[in-house]
């Protein structure tokens, strides 16, 4: 009798907050442009309260330095190892959010660290997305993934101190802990089905 291929869970992995540390790169490229200039921490979504210009943050972000602050803004840790070490017993999938200005800058970041995916999916409807779990630091996104009945996880940050559910500080504690949710048996046979949205 013919073995059945196992199908490989997929995991859904966020961007920025999660493996791109976004906002250190804006406060990088904001602060070469004003020195003299104080960021506040920036514990919200709200990045207008925490950049002297205000409002202008936003022009200044998605266009005037898109390109340079997505394209410089370093990894959050060193995730490149763990999702090294589980590429081949999940499907890593990069689900992120982004304007048309900032889609090819992040292709290209993903490139320059060589961030291991089998897929990128870019969309703000993360909870319509075929996978198992959810790995993202916007609240919005982790509670809207949370009702389709499938876990999400919060990459711990302090704009999302919110979330109630489960929480991780690294990529790598985040695949120990889908493996526990997943409770993978290397004789079982996964159904797709179960990770449908």
């Amino acid at each position: 009798m013919k073995a059945s291929k196992k199908i490989k869970p997929r995991l859904l992995i966020d961007v920025d907050g999660v493996l791109r540390d976004f906002i250190g790169g804006l406060a990088s490229i904001y602060q070469r442009e004003y020195p003299d200039h104080k960021i506040k921490p920036v514990v919200s979504r709200d990045l207008h309260d925490n950049f002297p210009i205000g409002q202008e943050i936003y022009r200044f972000m998605d266009e005037t330095f898109a390109d340079e602050i997505l394209l410089e803004a370093p990894l959050i840790g060193d995730p490149v190892p763990a999702l090294q070490a589980y590429e081949s017993r999940y499907n890593l999938v990069i689900v992120t959010a982004q304007p048309p200005q900032g889609r090819y800058p992040t292709l290209q970041w993903l490139g320059k660290y060589r961030i291991p995916t089998d897929e990128v999916r870019i969309t703000d409807q993360k909870d319509e997305v075929y996978g198992a779990i959810l790995l993202d630091d916007f609240v919005h996104n982790l509670e809207a993934f949370e009702k389709t009945g499938r876990p999400a996880v919060c990459f711990d940050q302090p704009w999302n101190q919110s979330w109630k559910g489960p929480r991780v500080s690294s990529v790598a504690e985040f695949l120990q802990f889908a493996d526990y949710l997943l409770r993978r048996d290397e004789e079982d046979i996964i159904s797709p089905d179960t990770y449908l949205a």
